[in-house]
């Protein structure tokens, strides 16, 4: 084992081995592996931990986000999502397989103007119901149900905000939610609007945790 400074070595523990390149330290995740037909074993390293330094000590690696990143509008269609789920469950007891489409189209047009392929990949929804088919039409019964859900919503909203509706499009449209690595982030709310989300009791918790 090569003979590394101790305040290296006390960085180091079981599962890792440290690096010594150009006179700079750096961790790394490890395993040991037996290699096939022999007796011997090798080490296989599982990743970059980070770089060790005698001023700062370990400096964790930068997280890589890699090349697929997404963004889709959340806070707008989240919080009619939520407030008007009662609908929703109205529609599945009448149209089982096809709630879901108008329900989420409804929503589309409220808040977006139309439920086109762009608004509908633009909007968190495309997450949360993938697959929806913005160009099949409605039938006769369903396309009724589509024009009363769409006033159903809106009084809803009303009953909400009132004469803020506007102002609530506006707030809400900017909070944005963001895919990278397969994972998902949350954008940034500014002290105003938290203070507008208060006033209207609405939290964050339930769309960036279990409401996700």
């Amino acid at each position: 084992m090569a003979d590394y400074p101790d305040w290296v070595m006390k960085h180091k523990r079981k599962g890792t081995y440290v690096n010594c390149v150009k006179g700079k330290y750096y961790l790394y995740a490890a395993h040991s592996e037996r290699v096939p037909g022999t007796n011997k074993v090798r080490r296989v390293s599982d990743g970059y931990i980070g770089r060790i330094t005698e001023e700062d000590g370990l400096i964790p690696a930068r997280e890589k986000i890699g090349d697929e990143v997404a963004v889709f509008e959340y806070g707008l269609c989240a919080t009619i999502f939520h407030l008007c789920s009662g609908i929703r469950l109205g529609l599945k007891k009448n149209f089982r397989d096809a709630a879901d489409r108008i329900f989420v189209f409804a929503i589309l047009e409220l808040a977006y103007g139309d439920y086109s392929q762009e608004s509908y990949q633009w909007s968190f929804l495309s997450v949360k119901f993938p697959n929806l088919d913005t160009h099949k039409c409605f039938t006769e019964k369903q396309a009724i149900a589509f024009e009363r859900c769409k006033r159903m919503l809106k009084d809803v909203m009303y009953q909400t905000f009132g004469d803020e509706q506007d102002i609530a499009k506006m707030r809400l449209s900017r909070i944005l939610m963001v895919k990278a690595k397969r994972k998902f982030y949350s954008s940034a709310v500014s002290d105003d609007t938290n203070k507008w989300l208060l006033k209207y009791n609405i939290d964050r918790g339930l769309w960036f945790g279990k409401g996700r």
